[in-house]
């Protein structure tokens, strides 16, 4: 597998990885989330802890067949996806780990204020020079390395940083 870059993003809660397809060049999909937001979990009710919470999350992805390390403190969760991987079985693995999963991915997105946010912080990056930067959709985004691999993705990062606050992303 030929890693095509880590990608930096720290996602809001909202975020949904579906970049999963079969097919392309065997490269890799990377991206972070963070569950900041404050929607209700699943039952059984695991624990609050963000920390905890990403480590259980990481651990059951694994065990359903997606390659992911355990997340570093404040780094959010990291996932290098194969672009070979079936995109059956990254569904499979986040039906059975949703009790961990950040709050966005637990609650399917659908908060219309953070869904604003993130299409702000999308034409911001836009604006600040990655054009192929995507805008949410259905409360999901799906970010593909390419787009991590934007000579301008780090300073449009930083001069997005308000917006990306507003939108509840941290991890930066």
């Amino acid at each position: 597998m030929r890693a095509r870059g880590l990608m930096t993003l720290a996602a809001a809660a909202t975020i949904l990885l579906t970049g999963c397809g079969g097919g392309g060049d065997g490269g890799s999909e990377v991206a972070s989330v963070t569950g900041t937001g404050n929607q209700a979990a699943a039952s059984p009710k695991p624990s609050e802890d963000p920390q905890e919470r990403g480590l259980k999350y990481a651990q059951c992805m694994r065990e359903n067949g997606i390659d992911m390390p355990d997340p570093e403190p404040g780094k959010g969760i990291m996932m290098r996806l194969d672009k070979n991987t079936p995109r059956e079985t990254m569904e499979k693995a986040q039906e059975a780990c949703k009790q961990y999963a950040p709050s966005g991915q637990r609650a399917g997105g659908g908060d219309p204020k953070r869904a604003e946010a993130l299409r702000k912080v999308a034409q911001c990056m836009r604006d600040n020079g990655v054009e192929k930067y995507p805008d949410p959709e259905g409360g999901m985004m799906r970010i593909t390395g390419d787009v991590g691999q934007d000579p301008d993705f780090k300073s449009a990062q930083e001069k997005c940083q308000k917006e990306m606050s507003e939108a509840g992303m941290g991890g930066m």
